[in-house]
């Protein structure tokens, strides 16, 4: 490769494995011989070295000017998200709950507290919210406290949707001590899901959430009667994983598996609210969560050799790779979008661009809330917070040959180190995923057929996938 002639567009290396990663600035990669850097720069390099670079349009000539109007236009195609509507809010009808959580993240209301719930002005400015909204459907997440005290505002929401939009989903996030006869006729719609917590077996429940096992063995009690009642598709579980769990995954994924799911979603100990506090040393040890996540992603690959199991979050950042896009998940949209499909509304109106955001604003470590129902939308705000969440123009990000397939979580940095421009590189967040994103390419550099026959289970949603191997190779 002439230097003189040639030109290289922005790329991104890094070894894996035997080889050397290179990605270009939309995802595509490939794998090369662990001198490429040098070759590159020395002119010395192969014609099959020349060619697969051309390929991943990582170098062009003179005459190949099209090549950065292709890139362009596939880095502008992979930011769709600019133009869409706000269809998914998830909103807290009230901030009182009947549990006393070790690791609540959003300064619970007691039970019997008054001024914590969405009044008659409230629901007006929801309904007139809802009115404005430019898009045929509708994703609801009620979220609290414990949103099913008040089975009366569930209802009214559920409604107000269902009368503007011609398609609705709901989810109710709940403890599930209770389900009383409102509740009950609730969750039978088709179009209401459930969502709630478990953290592992009785006495991990008792120690997190509970406190006492009477409340723990009811809660089983209530989920064995909803899976029975409205069939095991309604219910969907996260663990949050506290020092019981971490230090025996194999028998939390058990757990799950025996209570007839399919997926689990690893969540650690978020760094907020009584989880700060509770859990200051857990929610920072970094080195002690990739090993446990390892461990665990080691276990769940042996446990499909006979079944289907995913973990959601590996699953998701598999198909970031393959560039199947995230639409949803905050963290991995580079800017985030905030407020443009999703967003908070707090039980006392206000507005947020995410739900941790909340917790931050609730436990007064810093105001990240941009309006509220009634008013206007603070658009300088906004727009600070997505500049900020962008990671083609991070420092560290910015050379890193994950930058593709990640982003930046600007609300946790902003709750462990007070600034949304701290190094990435020493985050929590980056060294959590750089170690993710190390174990999958080490898996796909080695053809590790084991590890990718369940990538392609967890890519296509399937238990049978097709054999498409190639898709994890030279991705131009």
């Amino acid at each position: 490769m002439d230097l003189k002639t040639k030109q290289l567009t922005p790329f991104r290396f890094r070894n894996v494995g035997a080889q050397t990663l290179l990605t270009n600035e939309v995802g595509d990669y490939g794998f090369f011989d662990n001198e490429i850097i040098e070759k590159i720069f020395s002119d010395n390099l192969s014609k099959d070295e020349e060619s697969r670079l051309g390929e991943l349009f990582i170098s062009f000539n003179e005459n190949q000017d099209w090549k950065l109007l292709a890139l362009a236009k596939r880095l502008k195609e992979k930011l769709p998200l600019k133009n869409q509507k706000l269809s998914y809010l998830l909103i807290i009808p009230t901030l009182r709950c009947d549990l006393s959580c070790s690791y609540c993240q959003v300064s619970r209301a007691p039970l019997n507290a008054e001024g914590f719930d969405w009044d008659n002005t409230t629901i007006k400015n929801f309904h007139n919210y809802i009115d404005e909204m430019e898009t045929d459907r509708v994703k609801i997440e009620f979220q609290g406290g414990e949103a099913t005290l008040r089975p009366d505002l569930i209802k009214q929401v559920i409604d107000i949707c269902e009368n503007k939009f011609s398609e609705t989903e709901f989810v109710i996030c709940t403890n599930l001590l209770t389900i009383s006869k409102e509740m009950d006729s609730i969750y039978r719609k088709d179009n209401v899901f459930i969502s709630t917590s478990i953290d592992g077996p009785e006495e991990v429940m008792d120690q997190n959430r509970t406190q006492n096992r009477e409340q723990s063995n009811h809660f089983f009690k209530n989920l064995d009667y909803v899976n029975k009642e409205y069939g095991s598709g309604k219910v969907s579980a996260l663990p949050t994983i506290t020092e019981k769990m971490l230090n025996d995954p194999k028998h939390l994924i058990d757990f799950y598996i025996s209570l007839g799911f399919d997926s689990i979603f690893l969540r650690p100990v978020n760094y907020m609210g009584f989880a700060r506090k509770n859990f200051k040393e857990l929610s920072n040890e970094i080195d002690r969560w990739n090993k446990f996540y390892e461990e665990s992603i080691n276990y769940i690959i042996k446990i499909n050799e006979s079944t289907y199991f995913e973990e959601f979050h590996f699953s998701l950042l598999l198909k970031n790779i393959v560039q199947l896009q995230n639409r949803g998940f905050v963290d991995f949209r580079s800017p985030s979008f905030f407020l443009q499909d999703y967003g908070v509304i707090d039980f006392d109106g206000k507005i947020y661009p995410s739900d941790e955001a909340r917790m931050l604003s609730r436990t007064k470590h810093v105001d990240l809330s941009v309006g509220a129902l009634g008013g206007s939308l603070d658009t300088n705000k906004i727009n600070e917070l997505n500049w900020s969440s962008m990671n083609q123009v991070e420092p560290d990000c910015l050379h890193c040959v994950y930058m593709p397939f990640c982003g930046i979580d600007i609300v946790d940095d902003m709750s462990r180190y007070n600034r949304v421009d701290s190094p990435k590189l020493d985050s929590w967040f980056c060294r959590r995923h750089m170690s993710t994103f190390d174990l999958i390419f080490n898996k796909i550099e080695s053809r590790n057929v084991e590890w990718l026959d369940v990538f392609l289970k967890w890519i296509y949603q399937s238990k049978n996938p097709p054999k498409t191997y190639e898709i994890f190779y030279d991705r131009s």
